[in-house]
């Protein structure tokens, strides 16, 4: 199961690692996109070219998560971030944070920035399942998949009862978590200092200044917390039955045919299990369930990246580099025929 504690100390901590570069400045600002219903994303491309590159973040994410990654990229085509409403510098959401929700949200997005062509999204974790569930609801609109270590409908059918007795209580408590963070920063008492102390999401000192902005922005108000609770109140089940969001994607989930997909996972799944063989059986279920997602195309491909954890992009991110050119160098040959 992923653990929300697990991530959050994965997503905010590796700022601290050397030898990272720092976000493009311009992704450290807010570009506000009017997306309907009087809310806005934010959003913004970097690059030239075709097709259009979107990075899609995991639960808890942020677009610095795709820092080591972007350049590249940028240098091959166009290339797009944003923030999923709640997140970052977007406005919060109206409704709950749903698969069919976030997939509405990110089509008005398109629709409203006029993204011409059919386009590839790399999608990280729950990023990974949204765009699987974008790219069965929308299938012209998306050329090719690059899911790196993605979540996926049925996810947690590896659980036993006995799993599922100790799993859900941790689960509920790190949603607790987040609540509690909220109303910490509703109230005014989050600040920079003591988010560590409050059991929030800390922001390494020694960022560049716009990304430690963004990401302060970000983690000292209550829409990031208020949207990643329900997100993942939505996406994870409780019991053995498929979760609302889940239930969704499965409802849409149709075969990719012969679309370019790339599924990496990770060699270190993020599981805490009651012991190592339940790790074991989760990890064996993981990586199925990835296999399972690239046989929805002809043209699927997926692997393990070796000394990565669930966040491939940070750890081995030419990893990730290498499958979305991948992805890039197939679409404009189908372009061409």
């Amino acid at each position: 199961m992923l653990v929300l504690a697990i991530a959050a100390q994965l997503l905010f901590d590796v700022a601290d690692q050397p030898d990272r570069a720092g976000l493009d400045s311009r992704l450290g600002e807010s570009h506000l996109t009017d997306v309907g219903d009087g809310r806005r994303l934010n959003f913004f491309c970097i690059g030239e070219g075709a097709p259009t590159v979107l990075f899609e973040q995991g639960g808890e994410g942020n677009i610095a998560n795709w820092k080591l990654v972007q350049p590249a990229i940028s240098a091959l085509t166009r290339t797009c971030f944003y923030d999923r409403a709640g997140f970052g510098y977007s406005d919060p959401p109206l409704e709950p944070v749903t698969a069919l929700n976030v997939t509405d949200d990110l089509r008005a997005l398109l629709s409203a920035e006029h993204i011409e062509g059919p386009v590839i999204i790399v999608g990280h974790s729950v990023g990974g399942f949204y765009a699987t569930v974008y790219a069965s609801r929308f299938p012209e609109d998306v050329a090719g998949l690059v899911l790196v270590d993605p979540g996926f409908s049925g996810q947690q059918k590896w659980q036993t009862p006995d799993d599922l007795e100790i799993g859900v209580p941790n689960m509920m408590r790190g949603e607790d978590n987040l609540l509690s963070c909220a109303r910490a920063a509703r109230s005014g008492e989050l600040t920079r200092e003591n988010l560590r102390d409050r059991g929030c999401f800390p922001v390494a000192e020694d960022l560049p200044a716009g990304e430690k902005a963004y990401l302060l922005h970000a983690v000292t108000g209550p829409a990031w917390y208020e949207a990643e609770h329900s997100q993942s109140v939505n996406f994870f089940s409780r019991d053995d039955a498929l979760s609302l969001s889940q239930a969704q994607g499965d409802a849409v989930r149709r075969s990719f045919g012969d679309m370019p997909l790339e599924v990496l996972s990770a060699e270190n799944p993020p599981f805490t299990s009651r012991s190592a063989d339940r790790n074991q059986v989760a990890g064996e279920h993981w990586r199925n369930g990835h296999r399972q997602l690239a046989e929805r195309s002809s043209r699927g491909h997926w692997r393990i990246v070796g000394g990565a954890g669930h966040f491939v992009q940070l750890d081995q991110p030419d990893a990730v580099i290498e499958a979305i050119r991948t992805v890039i160098v197939e679409t404009r040959r189908s372009a061409l025929r």
